[in-house]
């Protein structure tokens, strides 16, 4: 039992830190190409909505404490929100980028993180996740609604952003108590 323990902790601490590396990759990419090209855009944009959704779905299951629930929920219903926003806009571009329809390798590793993830560390792990999913977006959002290079994908992006930086500003919080 001891050594299960170990194991969790040193493997926790691994997923953090892989979660942590993962989540500066992720600024680093919607601040260059994902702030102006719109394949990249929507290709982030879209696993992030994709991303947000899994780990909402996880919180709803398996968060202990209320205001997490409750943040898995206004994830879940925003990010559905958007989700279907993006999709609208899609339809009135004559060259649109195809969409992924699943999670690329950082953020499926992140889903893997959190369904690993002790039941009372589940709720920091998934504050510590949201913090940095958050900022990407926040990051990439922006970014976009400035520079973008499709006229409705900037309207989208500008938009969007309010909501994700109220997301962000709730995780702040959650994160602070």
């Amino acid at each position: 039992m001891a050594q299960d323990e170990k194991h969790d902790g040193i493997r926790g601490v691994a997923d953090r830190a892989k979660d942590a590396v993962g989540g500066v990759v992720g600024m680093a990419a919607a601040a260059t190409g994902g702030s102006t090209d719109s394949e990249s855009f929507v290709t982030n944009a879209v696993i992030g909505d994709i991303y947000e959704l899994e780990a909402g779905r996880l919180a709803l299951r398996r968060g202990v404490s209320e205001p997490v629930r409750r943040l898995a929920e206004a994830l879940i219903d925003d990010h559905t929100t958007s989700a279907h926003q993006l999709t609208s806009t899609f339809r009135g571009m004559e060259s649109a980028p195809q969409p992924p329809l699943e999670l690329d390798e950082r953020r499926a590793d992140m889903i893997d993180h959190l369904r690993k993830a002790p039941d009372d560390a589940f709720d920091a792990r998934f504050l510590e996740q949201q913090y940095l999913a958050h900022e990407e977006n926040v990051r990439l959002f922006r970014g976009f609604a400035e520079s973008g290079d499709d006229p409705r994908l900037r309207l989208f992006a500008a938009a969007s952003l309010p909501t994700l930086e109220r997301h962000l500003d709730l995780v702040r919080g959650l994160r602070s108590h």
